[in-house]
């Protein structure tokens, strides 16, 4: 559209120079188309002008657009890059959280699971700690009423043995072997007791006389591990001259 109104605005220059020439041959005189001549040429050189620059900066500022879309797309490639990386690293760091959580949960599962076995343990322990003790006190209400029953007093022994009473335990059996002089399992446990507690001779005696009453009773397996324990007894004993010897108790007592 523009070029056709320079074309134009061209032609209308050129038309009134012609009419001024043809003014001038014909003897018609006339000064005054020959300045709209001139000022439409100015004009139409004018708007060529501006049309240019026109021309010039929408060239410009399509270059600058065109580069500010080439930044963006380089910025945005960029940034989804950076994404992708951010997103790789949160996803590894996710699932290292994720090991980590599981461990500590499985170390807290394992830490209660032993906690809960180690409470019924106690529990249990309590139970039969409760459990021995009011056996003890059967056993002592069936001791008024029956004072020369030595399987009683065995029995309450091993009640007391089982509470770490060994004392206790001690002075039943006794009771239990006063009461019946054939009680190899009084004699025997009693041996044990006295081992636990260091008198190693009362154990060897004691384990001697219940091997001896195993045996006299058929019971061949008891005697057999009552002799054992007392060949095992082992004791340190010094001669005249400071010197230190070791003596087996028991194969005194059974070569």
């Amino acid at each position: 559209m523009e070029k056709q109104q320079d074309i134009i605005g061209i032609s209308g220059a050129v038309i009134s120079g012609i009419g001024a020439i043809v003014t001038v041959a014909t003897g018609n005189f006339s000064i005054a188309p020959i300045p709209l001549a001139i000022g439409i040429g100015c004009n139409v050189f004018s708007r060529k002008q501006s049309n240019d620059s026109l021309v010039e900066a929408y060239n410009k500022q399509e270059q600058t657009i065109n580069e500010l879309i080439q930044k963006l797309e380089k910025n945005h490639q960029e940034l989804t890059e950076k994404l992708v990386q951010n997103k790789g690293e949160l996803g590894t760091s996710i699932e290292k959280l994720q090991q980590s959580l599981n461990t500590n949960l499985q170390a807290q599962k394992e830490f209660l699971n032993g906690e809960i076995q180690r409470i019924d343990l106690q529990h249990q322990n309590l139970n039969n700690v409760v459990t021995d003790i009011k056996e003890i006190e059967n056993l002592s209400q069936e001791l008024r009423v029956k004072p020369d029953s030595a399987d009683f007093f065995y029995q309450r022994g091993i009640g007391y043995e089982k509470l770490g009473n060994q004392n206790g335990a001690i002075e039943d059996y006794s009771e239990a072997i006063k009461k019946d002089g054939n009680f190899a399992k009084a004699y025997h446990k009693r041996g044990v007791l006295y081992l636990d507690t260091g008198l190693k001779q009362k154990a060897v005696d004691d384990l001697r006389k219940a091997a001896l009453l195993y045996f006299e009773q058929g019971d061949i397996d008891s005697y057999h591990q009552a002799r054992e324990m007392s060949r095992n007894i082992h004791e340190l004993r010094s001669d005249g001259n400071g010197n230190t010897q070791e003596m087996l108790l028991g194969k005194q007592l059974f070569p």
